[in-house]
């Protein structure tokens, strides 16, 4: 399985978005198992607080089970490689 690298505003995303559905991690982690991820609340909370990597196949099911839009993640960091080079 490919790892999706993250850092701690990757979890902070994650976290505000869990809010927002009002879930707990012990939640998430049930939701995503019934997508057939075999994620525990443990390392959920792990890949919030950026102390673990997550799995491709968990950040989609993550997407299915918190509603987000992958552009909610990864736009901040396109605008963070485009302001540095600018000149391409």
């Amino acid at each position: 399985m490919t790892k999706l690298l993250q850092n701690i505003n990757f979890g902070e995303t994650l976290k505000y978005y869990r809010n927002l559905k009002g879930y707990s991690q012990i939640d998430v982690a049930s939701k995503m198992q019934l997508f057939g991820s075999d994620i525990s609340s443990g390392t959920y909370s792990k890949i919030e607080r950026g102390e673990r990597n997550i799995y491709f196949d968990d950040f989609i099911i993550l997407k299915l089970v918190l509603e987000f839009e992958y552009n909610d993640f990864f736009k901040e960091y396109e605008n963070n490689i485009l302001s540095k080079y600018k000149e391409i």
